[in-house]
């Protein structure tokens, strides 16, 4: 991502993140964090332990116990890069097309023709159209699960849905601190982040995010929540395997839901959850909300949380479930690992030299290598 963003002029900042643990069961797990770290290829100069002295050196606002230090992280605008590789593609491959504004009706497998057939919605036009392929990919983010459904694959998921909100701090807040900082969670069997210090490429600090239940990907209103509420309601009880009922009535659970609920009602709330290592910030100077996400997570049939990307392929279709965080961060190396998945097993046909020879990276072609090496850890097809 860093040579992307340099080969095409796009900020890359790199800030460095700083995790902070309030009591000794949390200054546990940053030793685990820090053993990860180690094992995924990061060294001693890139990653350490901080004592809660050597904190307040480097970030003097800072309240904590101890810390993990990562020079490893950076901020840039998604926004940015995604308008830039839009730009990019029709231009370095003719046969490409990219479509806006428009949503996925129906798919029809058609096998005799070994044909897949993509009705959409064009809301622009307000009309309908198809696409005629021989293989398709669906990486639809939190409507990933739904698409799959219309093709009425079984599968032992179901998932719920999560909204993250932020808030601007204001302008006297740009120099607070030097890194992004982050907390333990409390609720670490769960895959949610409580709400941190995050400094925007832009130069602006966010507090966020929560992770406040909604009902469907695009629930960002009261009005779509009620909307969506007794078919969601009706899809999660009708399921054959009943582990999300196991799931939304574990109590850790509703203790979670509870808590980040009173995040979305309250900013204080929210705000103060971040005051607890960051003492110096006060709730009412923050006025400005910041950018929200809705991500999918997966529950399996044993009513546990699905940790990692599910990969499904059926019928000449790649389903890309549960991929979410660090979705952004990653997109590069996935793609690579999955088409040369595709070719490892024969479903896409080009040669290493065809691709080498097209120049598929503008930045750094041994990613290509490296990632065809590693990518039967990374993936795995159901």
């Amino acid at each position: 991502m860093k040579d992307y963003c340099r080969s095409n002029g796009l900020a890359f900042i790199e800030d460095g993140v700083v995790e902070v643990a309030a009591d000794p069961k949390s200054e546990k797990t940053l030793h685990q964090y820090f053993e990860w770290g180690i094992k995924n290829g990061l060294n001693e100069s890139e990653i350490t332990i901080l004592s809660k002295r050597e904190v307040s050196t480097i970030e003097p606002h800072v309240r904590c116990q101890a810390a993990v230090f990562c020079k490893k992280d950076a901020s840039v605008n998604y926004g940015q890069i995604t308008q830039t590789m839009g730009n990019q593609i029709p231009i370095k491959n003719k046969r490409a097309r990219i479509i806006t504004f428009s949503k996925v009706v129906d798919i029809r497998i058609e096998p005799s023709k070994q044909s897949i057939k993509v009705e959409y919605f064009d809301s622009l036009e307000k009309t309908k159209r198809e696409i005629d392929c021989s293989f398709l990919i669906n990486a639809a983010g939190s409507n990933s699960i739904n698409i799959l459904n219309k093709l009425r694959i079984e599968h032992p998921y179901q998932d719920l849905l999560f909204r993250g909100e932020y808030w601007i701090a204001p302008s006297r807040y740009n120099d607070l601190t030097r890194h992004s900082i982050y907390s333990v969670p409390q609720f670490q069997q769960f895959p949610f982040l409580d709400p941190h210090w995050i400094i925007r490429v832009s130069g602006t600090r966010e507090v966020g995010p929560n992770a406040c239940p909604v009902l469907s990907p695009y629930g960002y209103n009261n009005f779509t929540n009620a909307k969506e509420f007794l078919p969601k309601i009706y899809g999660l009880i009708s399921k054959k395997n009943h582990g999300i009922n196991r799931t939304l009535f574990r109590k850790e659970l509703l203790d979670l839901v509870t808590k980040e609920a009173l995040s979305s009602i309250s900013k204080r709330y929210m705000i103060n959850r971040v005051k607890k290592f960051l003492p110096s910030i006060d709730p009412k100077e923050f006025r400005t909300r910041g950018t929200a996400g809705i991500r999918s997570v997966l529950i399996d049939k044993d009513g546990s949380f699905v940790s990692n990307p599910v990969f499904i392929l059926r019928d000449n279709i790649l389903h890309i479930l549960n991929y979410n965080s660090p979705g952004a961060t990653g997109a590069i190396p996935i793609s690579y690992a999955i088409i040369f998945k595709l070719l490892s097993e024969g479903i896409l046909k080009c040669s290493q030299e065809t691709i080498t020879a097209q120049k598929v990276a503008p930045f750094d072609v041994n990613l290509v290598n490296v990632c065809k090496e590693e990518l039967d850890i990374d993936i795995a097809w159901q």
